[in-house]
């Protein structure tokens, strides 16, 4: 049997409810809807955390990384990924060559996602200096942080890296290799700041782009932000204009990777948050649909155990990829699925289990339960809280807490470990 060749393409911060095929007025998604119609889409895909680190840590190895502690901190995903080994180590050991152009900090090297790939771009620490400040922004400097963005913005690293600038190596990686190979792109294109080039805006300006993006950074450490409805709808054209641009680079890749007839997975790591409920982005952990919930597509058809059309956590990622390898292994997709985050500002767990139509999502300070929220789910996004007494909130209830107690269990162990030795 043929090892199929496989392009991993991730974006950041790209919600499930504006792309076109999952029934967005706009057309920012044009290419990623083809690809849609042409193979298999998920469309009840859920991230299982709501921001990049632990999302990608749990994409990459198939578990859910459990942790208490900052995301900063890069011990955690390390940790999590060596434990349980990741996609790219497991090909590499079927005799594939592997690469990552990767701009994405929290998915970088620093955090260990570098683990199986033979070569692993992630455009950072060109320089001892700059890794002394890259280091100290993630200790939560504002002196760093400002020195960083700065030094990012003129030279158009990491958050400002848009794919143009580096779409070349990708090919010319690509031509130098053996087959098969697997390929992850990380665009941030589609993160804030939305840097989108002139000729792919659509839905706003280039005074709006900077004007709107300012807004945007002022608002990242604001809780309940004062925002009218105007400055949201541009807030949204500058992130749609951004989701139009990244949806080139599929495009791109698919005309010039054609000769090796690759297979395309294309998804989004986590959502971002427009004010729905008084949260800006996704810079503190929120569980609900805007922030979890993602496009998952795959450029071919695929066997799957269940329905497509029922919920899939993106830790399923891996078995998709290897049913292109071996032609067996099935994607599982039951009738729920859950998402968990910590939430280390008000130092509480979250935990979400979604069904086809429902949701119901939790949260414990010091072990206690602080509130439940269950949802019957209406269109994208969660509406008006059901009663405490309603059936389904008994229905959802016992599997919320399972996963809380599991997760109890996982971090009792840890420390149990960690103190004898």
């Amino acid at each position: 049997m043929t090892q199929r060749n496989i392009v991993l393409v991730t974006y950041d911060s790209l919600r499930a409810d504006h792309c076109g095929h999952l029934g967005y007025d706009r057309d920012t998604t044009p290419h990623l809807d083809r690809m849609a119609a042409d193979g298999m889409a998920f469309p009840n895909a859920i991230a299982p955390a709501s921001r990049t680190n632990p999302s990608m840590a749990g994409t990459f190895t198939g578990e859910p990384m459990v942790a208490r502690a900052r995301v900063a901190d890069p011990s955690h995903s390390r940790r999590h990924l060596a434990r349980h080994g990741t996609l790219a180590e497991e090909l590499s050991a079927q005799g594939y060559t592997t690469g990552a152009f990767n701009p994405n900090a929290y998915a970088s090297r620093h955090y260990g996602f570098d683990r199986g790939f033979d070569h692993f771009e992630d455009f950072l620490f060109s320089t001892e200096w700059y890794q002394e400040i890259f280091q100290n922004h993630l200790s939560e400097s504002t002196l760093y942080t400002l020195v960083r963005n700065f030094r990012n913005y003129l030279r158009r690293e990491e958050a400002f890296k848009t794919w143009d600038r580096y779409i070349d190596q990708i090919e010319e990686w690509v031509t130098s290799q053996s087959e098969p190979f697997f390929l992850w792109i990380f665009s941030l294109d589609t993160h804030f700041p939305h840097l989108t080039p002139q000729e792919h805006r659509k839905w706003s300006s280039l005074f709006q782009q900077y004007y709107y993006n300012w807004r945007c950074n002022q608002l990242i450490d604001e809780m309940e932000p004062d925002l009218s409805e105007k400055e949201i709808q541009k807030i949204i054209d500058i992130y749609d204009d951004s989701i139009r641009f990244g949806d080139v680079l599929l495009y791109e890749l698919q005309e010039r990777l054609a000769e090796y007839d690759p297979v395309f997975i294309a998804f989004g790591d986590h959502g971002e948050a427009f004010g729905e409920r008084d949260i800006y982005g996704h810079f503190y952990p929120s569980l609900y649909e805007e922030n979890v919930h993602v496009p998952l597509v795959a450029s071919e058809p695929l066997e799957c155990d269940g329905d497509p059309s029922r919920p899939i956590s993106l830790t399923q990622i891996p078995k998709i990829v290897k049913h292109f390898t071996d032609q067996e292994t099935r994607p599982q997709l039951g009738t729920w699925t859950v998402a968990t985050d910590y939430d280390g500002r008000n130092d509480r767990n979250l935990i979400a289990v979604r069904t086809k139509n429902t949701k119901q999502i939790a949260s414990w300070k010091n072990g206690e339960l602080t509130s439940t929220e269950t949802y019957a789910l209406d269109g994208q996004i969660e509406g008006t809280p059901l009663s405490e007494d309603s059936e389904l909130h008994d229905t959802l209830r016992p599997i919320v807490q399972r996963r809380y107690n599991h997760e109890a269990e996982i971090l009792s162990i840890r420390s149990s470990v960690t103190e004898f030795v």
